[in-house]
């Protein structure tokens, strides 16, 4: 018995196209073959069904009626394969279908406003789904397609794009502390003082600051650790604490009184913001179209961004 595992879809194709022209000269035209190499198609599909498909004489073709049958029971099942496989073209060369895309909370409010805004006028035909979390999802398990990270990156099995440099960090902390406390002048003074962090920071109870001795790592007691950089400013100018903040956050809160840049010879690392999506896979026409229009948009935005206070 015959299965379509035997049956070469060029020659199905060979025979439809005679059979709708009923001429080898018009098929093999509209296919762009030889009359001899589209008869030797034809032919071998003849020999693995084992019967004749085509009367052939030197002024006309027709059908035969087993034929007849084969082409109406072929013919659409072959157009349902041509449209299906023009579909997956179609779908691989315009962004089109569901897009899910997770990132942090402030800094997708920061920059990923402008970045939605003109993937949907450019890519109309995509639902993008954005989810802003501070939680670090699991791509797969979660469902999404792309996220937007910082920091070191800890799963190998993800590819990733660098998009920019956050913005540089500062250290901070009110005058009242101050007053209170002490100020720290070196990054060894940091052990001795109430720190604050962002969580989901990588080693956040360990600071790494350049300064004049270069990078030195410092071990400290995170007093508070939030995962807002909004708060985290608040509960410095309340008094409660030292913390790294965005350097246009605090240099404004510097300019109010409320905060007081100190330990200014050591900045803090920047940490890298990346583009991530799952590997082993094709990535989608809106991914591509998504993971380009953020390293556009990233590049010029970072430094400039004043998160919210």
């Amino acid at each position: 018995m015959r299965t379509m595992d035997d049956l070469n879809l060029n020659a199905i194709a060979a025979f439809l196209h005679v059979a709708e022209k009923q001429s080898f000269r018009g098929a093999a035209k509209a296919l762009g073959l030889s009359k001899s190499t589209l008869s030797q198609r034809v032919s071998a599909l003849e020999d693995q069904l084992g019967a004749q498909l085509l009367w052939r004489t030197t002024r006309s073709v027709r059908l035969t009626d087993i034929g007849e049958n084969f082409y109406r029971e072929v013919e659409p099942a072959f157009a349902t394969i041509v449209n299906a496989e023009r579909q997956i073209g179609d779908h691989q060369d315009h962004p089109r279908g569901q897009l899910r895309l997770s990132a942090p909370v402030e800094l997708g409010q920061c920059v990923l406003g402008n970045v939605i805004r003109l993937y949907a006028e450019q890519y109309p035909d995509v639902e993008l789904v954005v989810d802003l979390s501070d939680r670090r999802v699991n791509l797969i398990e979660d469902g999404f397609d792309l996220a937007v990270r910082t920091g070191p990156l800890d799963d190998s099995s993800l590819i990733c794009r660098k998009l920019s440099i956050l913005g540089p960090l500062r250290i901070f902390a009110s005058p009242n502390y101050l007053k209170a406390h002490g100020t720290p002048k070196t990054p060894r003074d940091l052990s001795d003082h109430a720190c604050m962090t962002m969580t989901g920071k990588h080693e956040a109870s360990t600071w790494h600051l350049e300064g004049p001795d270069g990078t030195v790592s410092v071990p400290v007691k995170p007093r508070i650790a939030v995962g807002s950089w909004t708060i985290l400013r608040e509960l410095v100018v309340a008094g409660l604490g030292i913390a790294q903040l965005p350097e246009l956050t605090g240099l404004h809160g510097a300019g109010e009184g409320d905060l007081v840049e100190i330990m200014q010879d050591w900045a803090p690392q920047g940490d890298a913001c990346y583009a991530v999506y799952p590997g082993g896979r094709n990535p989608s026409p809106a991914l591509r179209a998504m993971v380009n229009l953020l390293a556009e948009q990233f590049a010029g935005t970072l430094k400039s961004c004043v998160l919210p206070r």
